[in-house]
């Protein structure tokens, strides 16, 4: 039987980043050696293969036509390989998570501190609606969404409740006498497209729509809750993105009202990579105890 050849893969991976880039100092750079080293794998290629695959000039090479067609049967496969490793790579070390704008400005972002604590080696990379658009979450390794109440959410993990309430700047809430009355007497800021959560909240406390005032419109909770703060009305807020504004002082519950569930998170796996389990457990528990001190279990 002939014997085959046994081909450095390294030496090939060398060949064709110097073919790309032209230049064995260049190479050297990409791979962190030096130009010399290069220089010694296509010479051990070369060899092996016994053929000249490149033409050497002062600081510079080219392809022989052997050195082309030998680059262009093998750069795809180095490529292929390097991709391959680079993607298994991520998934150990890297998680993508896509969430509403204002839930990652107010409660993924600021909570990322801890996370790192417990998983320093893993980045995150968090993306939202904006940044994606109407194909968010379609490839990325966790999806969380919100869900109406009543909605299907087959195939989605349940993360938290939607647990909202009316709440108001401290100045707006000093201004009126009574604070035992309804919300009706104040304007209604608007965050919800045709006001479904007004909706729940009214079917709740048996308050006619028509009595709400609504004076301003927003497209997120996150700019209604500026809004807020700024006293220019009174918001239906879920209490998960309100924590920081409630302890601070800068917003308070109107006091006649309790809490109303307006539905739930809920989250998506598009991979089951280690790094996304652990974030996965992570959020969860984070979840459970926002939870806890946002319906005052805590």
């Amino acid at each position: 039987m002939q014997q085959r050849h046994r081909v450095s893969l390294n030496a090939v991976r060398v060949f064709v980043i110097a073919a790309r880039t032209g230049s064995l100092t260049a190479a050297g750079v990409e791979l962190g050696v030096t130009a010399s080293a290069v220089s010694h794998q296509l010479k051990k290629l070369e060899i092996e293969l016994g053929a000249n695959f490149f033409r050497r000039g002062h600081n510079t090479i080219s392809l022989t036509e052997a050195g082309t067609r030998f680059y262009q049967d093998v750069a795809s496969a180095v490529g292929l390989i390097e991709r391959s490793a680079e993607a298994f790579y991520r998934d150990e070390s890297e998680v993508t998570v896509h969430a509403t704008t204002s839930l990652a400005l107010r409660w993924l972002i600021p909570s990322l501190d801890r996370f790192r604590a417990r998983h320093p080696e893993v980045r995150v990379r968090v993306e939202t609606n904006s940044a994606r658009g109407v194909a968010a979450g379609v490839d990325c390794d966790i999806d969380i969404r919100h869900f109406r109440p009543g909605t299907a959410a087959d195939g989605w993990e349940y993360l938290a409740r939607d647990l909202r309430r009316p709440v108001v700047s401290q100045h707006l809430l000093f201004a009126v006498a009574d604070r035992e009355v309804s919300v009706t007497g104040l304007p209604v800021l608007q965050c919800c497209a045709g006001n479904w959560d007004w909706d729940l909240w009214c079917a709740a406390f048996d308050t006619p729509r028509a009595a709400l005032s609504f004076a301003h419109t927003f497209d997120t909770d996150d700019a209604a809750l500026h809004a807020c703060v700024a006293g220019l009305g009174v918001m239906l807020a879920p209490t998960i993105l309100t924590l920081r504004e409630m302890a601070s002082g800068a917003l308070a519950a109107w006091p006649a009202y309790r809490p109303i569930e307006t539905g739930s998170y809920r989250y998506r796996r598009g991979s089951e990579s280690r790094v996304v389990r652990q974030f996965c457990s992570w959020m969860s528990g984070e979840m459970r105890g926002l939870d806890d001190v946002a319906t005052g279990s805590q």
